[in-house]
């Protein structure tokens, strides 16, 4: 999903270099035993939006599942909410990073609060009139 999609999106996006946890919720599936396993393990957050984020990844999940985020920004505030995989990009060697685009489905009001804050101080939603 890269190229011209930009005009697509709901909520204009940053590039980002942040440290994200990512946690499932639903379990994966070995596909040779069929064994369930879950995720725990921290990643990079590449681009942030208030809808959703790219998250790289060696291993992405597949679309469809749900994870749950801890998204440690810049500014020292610490977002955690619910995200779906929307999409995902399997790593080809050192030409091509793994990763996957999640949407946010859940957060609290103080965790959209911080995001929002955080994402219109860098200029990518409008600021709010107090």
């Amino acid at each position: 999903m890269d190229g011209g999609e930009s005009s697509h999106r709901r909520f204009e996006r940053i590039d980002l270099r942040a440290r994200v946890q990512v946690s499932s919720i639903d379990p994966e599936r070995d596909p040779r035993t069929g064994a369930a396993s879950y995720r725990d393990a921290d990643e990079l957050c590449a681009t942030l939006s208030r809808g959703g984020a790219f998250i790289h990844s060696a291993d992405p999940p597949a679309p469809g599942h749900r994870l749950l985020l801890q998204l440690h920004l810049p500014d020292g505030e610490s977002v955690e909410a619910i995200a779906r995989v929307a999409w995902r990009r399997v790593p080809l060697g050192a030409s091509r990073e793994g990763g996957v685009g999640v949407e946010f489905v859940d957060a609290s009001g103080e965790a959209q609060g911080a995001l929002d804050r955080f994402l219109a101080t860098a200029g990518a939603l409008p600021a709010r009139e107090s």
